[in-house]
């Protein structure tokens, strides 16, 4: 009987360590990471432009230029290749601290110089807080 005890415990205790690191592992993910997608250029931009003091959670938004408005010639458009990455030719922002016309302006700088794009072709908004429905 004695041995029998002992296999239990050598099989439960392996099963109690996993769940236990597992439990661990899905209790101490930060919310914050998960909340912007980190493998795309959206994402990155979001998650650095959040960190920004007073800018608050963060979306953007690329618009990016078509191959048939860079050149309307057909020629060109056969012979493209595919595999070019089209250009980022405007963004929108929309952020929980854009409200405040000093955020928007730090904001407006930095994804300037970042995105090397001038300012009018960024157009940054305040994010619609869910106490402001009615």
């Amino acid at each position: 009987m004695e041995k029998k005890w002992s296999k239990q415990k050598l099989i439960f205790i392996p099963i109690a360590i996993l769940a236990f690191i597992a439990y661990i592992s899905a209790t101490f993910n930060d919310p914050k990471d998960e909340q912007y997608d980190t493998t795309s250029e959206e994402g990155r931009l979001e998650r650095t432009l959040s960190e920004i003091k007073g800018v608050g959670q963060v979306k953007v938004y690329f618009h990016y230029e078509t191959p048939a408005s860079k050149s309307s010639n057909a020629d060109s458009l056969l012979f493209s290749s595919s595999d070019t990455k089209p250009t980022v030719s405007g963004l929108l922002v929309v952020s929980e601290g854009a409200s405040d016309p000093a955020i928007q302006k730090k904001l407006l700088e930095t994804i300037s110089r970042v995105m090397q794009m001038p300012t009018h072709r960024i157009m940054i908004v305040p994010m619609e807080s869910k106490g402001d429905e009615q």
